[in-house]
């Protein structure tokens, strides 16, 4: 059977058994008021596809904020290692560098760092993240996003006040420890969370022997990771409106690993991260609100390779480099009950950063830039007759970028202190219609934008050449999907089935350039259409949830060898499947994700083979303590280490690790063990 056969079999196969297998549980069961499972958020999908994700609302034990991620439709997360490692995020087939990242309306990515790392993100009890699937509301004030938004939403007590703390030992010497406390006091809500996770992430991993053509077994070296942190909001809700603050505080410190056939002993990268916002809002009479926010961001990166062992050309390095941004933004949003039930917004936005030249004597990746942005926003939503509402948002986006100090054998105009600007529109129409509360139709299409990056304008000083004539990449996309919930009795189910297609131009790549040389330009142009399937069905014993994606990707771009073949990297088939059931305080759980169809090059001549893990946990409410709660969590149950790829050398296949990124291994079975205590 051909690796897509069977995936398509698998694909199959786990959707029936989502459907059916929970229909078996028997009716007379003694009732218990089950988890509540979110699949899609409720409320209106006029604006965009929107999924939410909680740390509470899952079959699954909160690892971390990836692993949560990983299980929406169209959300892909690629790792380069064990628990902390660094992690790619990509929604509908984007790149990294083409999601847009905000924590409470503070933009976490910009034109300094455009993609954020996954593996970074911190994990408190009860957090909560949304992710926009293709287009969303024009009132983020996004930076520029192709495939889609990441919203992080700070604790707060609207599911109810708490006092949570969660503590998990895991497989490589993992320890994870999180504590929370969300509630109000009068007229304050507070909500806060505090975080540390370390690992050694030494786990073993299997590789061919060039010589013997056997297996070896190795131990992954220097993947350590160590992170700690704090998040919180507070608020004062008064009957005008309310003014609040948020914040975000981390550090991390991980090692650099390597590949499989090159390891490493001691490159390392630190982090640190500070985020402050304040925000007002008001209402008015006339039923509108004013909204009002300033923020401030900070972020430091100390890259240390001592033995030049990731670039034999740069020993001894140890340089820091630090992001300053800061912005605020404003907004107003009217309410005309009499004219079509409609409701418009206007927004305004306006940030700055700067991106400082590492620390150091020593040449390294970096450039000295700054750019001054904003942008104009309007929302409109209607609803002519109740099933339909309307909606339609616009954007006018502008920047101006300055570097400063630029070789100029380095930069293709000659210019030592070169300027880019751009002016660019986007936004996009949408509509919803309500046949049923089992079926509610909705449809999206518009032109989506997002400006280049500092690396990609000015380069690195080193090997990658950057262009300031570089023009913005667009996209147009649509998509069109149902969704609804039904209710019989104490069982619920809800779906959705959404399709889309996005059209990407002026895509920004690095082509070589000599031996060694990158320079980066506006040649590729890619087609990615595809299919998302969400469900979830709920009963007072058990709970099962599926998410699937089928994506076809197309390279439209300039190179022959790579037109018409599938972008690397973005699997066709995409699963995550969980089923969970209750007997009295334990809970037991069974999950699979697959993946197939991945493509590991541009010209798509190595398939990578079906990758299946299953996963298993067990829970216990400690009988005499019922805010208490143990478990126990497998992931890759039954310890996938290897598959086999075709050699480009010889007609047969090799053994190589099990990975996201070919050459860096995938740990093989991981067990945690957890306790968490919740309290009013």
């Amino acid at each position: 059977m051909s690796s897509r056969t069977s995936a398509r079999f698998l694909v199959a196969a786990a959707f029936v058994a989502a459907l059916v297998a929970p229909l078996r549980v028997r009716a007379d069961e003694e009732p218990t008021k089950p988890a509540p499972i979110d699949v899609t958020i409720r409320g209106s999908t006029a604006p965009a596809f929107v999924t939410r994700a909680s740390s509470d609302e899952r079959a699954r034990e909160p690892i971390d904020a990836a692993s949560i991620l990983a299980e929406l439709p169209s959300v892909h997360v690629r790792r380069l290692g064990a628990d902390g490692a660094q992690s790619t995020l990509s929604i509908r087939g984007s790149a990294s560098t083409q999601v847009g990242v905000l924590l409470a309306g503070i933009p976490l990515t910009s034109g300094a760092d455009p993609s954020l790392d996954v593996g970074s993100l911190p994990l408190w009890p009860g957090a909560s993240f949304r992710v926009y699937r293709g287009f969303a509301p024009a009132s983020l004030g996004a930076t520029g996003y192709l495939g889609g938004v990441l919203v992080i939403d700070p604790p707060t007590p609207l599911a109810g006040a708490r006092t949570e703390w969660q503590a998990l030992a895991g497989s490589f010497g993992a320890l994870k420890v999180r504590a929370g406390d969300a509630r109000k006091i009068g007229d304050v809500t507070i909500g806060l969370g505090v975080f540390g996770a370390r690992s050694d992430g030494d786990f073993p991993y299997e590789i061919t022997n060039p010589r013997t053509e056997k297996l070896d077994t190795r131990t992954r070296t220097n993947a350590s990771a160590v992170s700690a942190g704090a998040i919180g909001r507070v608020a004062l809700e008064r009957s005008w409106g309310t003014i609040g603050a948020t914040f975000l505080a981390d550090a991390r410190r991980i090692g650099l690993p390597g590949s499989a056939t090159y390891p490493t002993l001691l490159p390392r990268l630190e982090t640190d991260r500070l985020v402050l916002g304040v925000d007002a809002t008001v209402r008015d009479a006339l039923r509108g609100s004013l909204r009002l926010q300033a923020w401030g961001r900070r972020e430091g990166a100390t890259f240390s390779d001592p033995n030049g062992e990731i670039d034999p050309t740069r020993v001894g390095i140890d340089a820091r480099q630090s992001i300053l941004a800061a912005g605020g933004s404003l907004g107003y949003r009217a309410v005309f009950p009499r004219v079509a039930r409609s409701s418009l917004g206007v927004f305004l936005d306006l940030r700055g950063e700067s991106l400082t030249p590492p620390e150091t004597s020593t040449a390294l990746v970096g450039v000295t830039a700054s750019r001054i942005a904003g942008g104009l926003g309007v929302e409109l939503e209607a609803r002519p007759f109740e099933p339909l509402r309307l909606f339609a948002t616009a954007r006018l986006d502008a920047r101006r970028d300055r570097a400063t100090d630029v070789p100029s054998s380095l930069s293709p105009t000659g210019d030592t202190n070169p300027t880019a600007s751009d002016l660019v529109p986007s936004g996009h129409v949408g509509a919803s219609y309500r046949f049923a509360d089992a079926a509610i139709l909705s449809a999206h299409a518009g032109a989506l934008r997002r400006f280049p990056s500092f690396v990609e304008l000015y380069g690195d000083r080193g090997s990658l050449l950057g262009d300031p004539r570089l023009r913005v990449e667009g996209a147009l996309a649509a998509d069109v999907g149902v969704h609804g919930d039904v209710t019989t009795g104490r069982v619920s189910f809800h779906y959705e089935l959404v399709g889309f297609v996005t059209s990407a131009r002026d895509l920004i790549v690095f082509l070589p350039l000599g031996r060694s040389t990158f320079r980066a330009g506006n040649v590729d142009a890619a087609r990615i259409a595809g299919a998302e399937v969400s469900a979830s069905l709920t009963g007072t014993r058990f709970a099962t949830t599926l998410s699937y994606t089928l994506m076809h990707t197309e390279n439209l771009g300039e190179d022959p060898l790579a037109h018409g073949r599938p972008l690397p990297g973005r699997p066709l088939h995409d699963l995550s499947y969980d089923a969970a059931y209750r007997f009295g305080p334990v809970r037991l759980r069974y999950g699979i994700d697959a993946v197939a169809g991945t493509t590991v090059d541009t010209a798509g001549t190595i398939l990578v083979p079906p990758r299946l893990f299953h996963g298993a946990g067990a829970s216990l409410d400690v009988p005499g303590i019922p805010s208490l709660r143990v478990g126990v969590e497998v992931q890759n149950l039954f310890d996938v280490r290897t598959l086999r790829v075709p050699s480009p050398l010889s007609r047969t296949s090799v053994a190589v690790p099990v990975s996201d990124f070919l050459g860096f291994p995938l740990p093989g079975r991981t067990v945690w063990v957890t306790a968490r205590y919740r309290a009013p």
